[in-house]
């Protein structure tokens, strides 16, 4: 009798240590901290807001190809053009927030919610990085009506809104840095519309417009050719080939924007997702590929990196600047 009771105590004695390791040993983790952490295991999908071959299908698919090679995955690109990139930025937000549908976004975005079209705001995507700041400037026909760019003011200051000004897209980015501009020297310009640039750089060498909002990229043939000068740059340093144009920030002329270019995520993504996206980012525009197509297509001549943290600050400060002068444009 002692000896059975003997043993039922040892077995309840191991049983308790059994429990007791059990307890204490580490929590396995849930499908949903696994997927985090083994982030990506699978085709990531980059959805670009306008049409391929033009600057932003360009630019996404330039940095995918270096995105495969970091993250060791697919990375497929896919183009849903419509209403300044809103219908893609609306896919993206009712995509699942696992990081595996990625925006690429453009000026356009603080542009379209300052304007009250956009209701994908910094509370439903939010930035991943900002990689491209390209630089705006004012160009004209050689040999035309302008000397300088203090004799484009002076000119636009005593005939008010006769200067026309050329610029692609309507209540768009063109638009509102033009209007930066006029804020900024107190004058008043005929802003008209294009549909894209070579249209736009026609209707200059043509006559039929005055000057022409641009980067350099779009116009660098007829700017090498000397049938187009610039005559300001608005950014805050003199530029890589063009050190005799006149800088807005050596002007004295706040006006400094840039068509940026980054990418964005749905606004419940993980933040160690985001982080694997953004380092993988901060390491994809440094890669000789990306630098070979930035040199070629002009956007090495303006620094644009931005962590996710700064874009969305960025962000932020430009839907302030655009409501604004929005209003005023009311």
């Amino acid at each position: 009798m002692k000896l059975k009771k003997f043993s039922f105590l040892s077995l309840v004695i191991a049983l308790l240590f059994m429990l007791q390791a059990c307890s204490s040993s580490p929590k396995e983790a849930s499908s949903e901290e696994k997927g985090s952490s083994n982030y990506p295991e699978r085709q990531i999908e980059i959805v670009v807001g306008f049409g391929a071959g033009g600057g932003s299908d360009n630019f996404a698919r330039a940095i995918a190809k270096e995105l495969k090679d970091i993250l060791g995955v697919n990375i497929n690109v896919v183009n849903m053009p419509g209403a300044s990139g809103i219908n893609s930025a609306d896919h993206v937000a009712r995509q699942p927030a696992d990081g595996y549908t990625i925006w690429s976004a453009t000026s356009n975005h603080p542009v379209n919610i300052a304007a009250g079209a956009e209701k994908n705001d910094l509370s439903k995507l939010t930035a991943v990085g900002r990689v491209q700041n390209d630089t705006m400037t004012l160009q004209v026909k050689n040999g035309g009506k302008f000397k300088d760019i203090d004799d484009l003011i002076a000119q636009a200051k005593e005939k008010p809104g006769e200067i026309t000004i050329g610029g692609t897209g309507s209540a768009g980015f063109d638009e509102l840095v033009v209007k930066q501009f006029e804020k900024a020297t107190g004058t008043k310009f005929n802003y008209i519309s294009f549909e894209g640039s070579g249209e736009m750089t026609a209707a200059l060498l043509g006559g039929h417009i005055d000057v022409i909002a641009e980067e350099p990229g779009p116009s660098i043939a007829q700017l090498e050719s000397g049938d187009i000068k610039m005559l300001i740059a608005f950014t805050e340093e003199k530029m890589e080939g063009f050190e005799d144009v006149p800088t807005s920030t050596e002007m004295g002329i706040d006006v400094t924007d840039g068509q940026g270019r980054g990418f964005m995520v749905h606004a419940d993504t993980p933040p160690e997702i985001i982080e694997v996206l953004e380092n993988a980012l901060k390491e994809a525009k440094d890669r000789a590929g990306y630098k070979e197509y930035e040199k070629a297509s002009y956007l090495h001549l303006r620094y644009g990196w931005l962590g996710a943290d700064d874009y969305n600050a960025e962000l932020e400060n430009l839907i302030d600047t655009y409501g604004s002068l929005l209003n005023d444009m009311n």
